[in-house]
């Protein structure tokens, strides 16, 4: 399990309770998470400790949301920019990997049709197909005002969506380069 995104345990109640739905999301998921990471660039000294302490390992460097994968891999991002949800599509960008990818995530749909498609190729080019491929469970709209975890759901590529693809499907993401 990946955590990106979560924010300052120590400065924000939203990254504390984040925070906390990643651990039980944790204890949930026992039998199948054998290690959880952890990565905002804002976290503080005491986030870090925070997070050892409940042994979660502290990602040295910021990867830009560029993981790979090989095995089924939960990546919890909540409310995250959509050039992170891009950036982790795109390093898992094919049929083998992107089953894998299991997100909890805003909807990419939020994005793709209610933004400039211009600034989509340039900014987060690999959620345009996503779309295409994603199915979506939103979470509950029960909680603190709905400001927490509005608009997340967890996303999944299925795989008989990704293998009724084409070759072409996955070579010619729309990306524009910046001017």
């Amino acid at each position: 399990m990946i955590c990106y995104g979560i924010g300052s345990i120590q400065h924000s109640k939203n990254a504390q309770y984040q925070f906390i739905l990643a651990l039980l999301i944790r204890d949930i998921l026992e039998d199948y998470v054998d290690k959880v990471s952890i990565y905002d660039p804002v976290m503080t000294e005491l986030d870090k400790e925070l997070s050892k302490s409940h042994n979660i390992h502290v990602i040295d460097i910021n990867e830009d949301g560029k993981r790979t994968v090989s095995k089924p891999t939960l990546f919890y991002m909540p409310h995250c920019g959509r050039g992170l949800y891009s950036n982790t599509l795109s390093v898992n960008w094919d049929k083998q990997s992107l089953p894998n990818v299991i997100m909890i995530a805003n909807r990419f749909d939020m994005y793709v049709g209610s933004q400039l498609e211009r600034d989509l190729r340039r900014e987060c080019p690999y959620l345009i197909p996503a779309v295409e491929l994603v199915e979506y469970t939103s979470f509950p709209k029960e909680f603190d005002d709905n400001k927490v975890f509005n608009d997340l759901s967890i996303i999944t590529f299925p795989k008989d969506k990704v293998n009724g693809t084409t070759d072409d499907f996955w070579n010619n993401v729309p990306i524009e380069q910046e001017d």
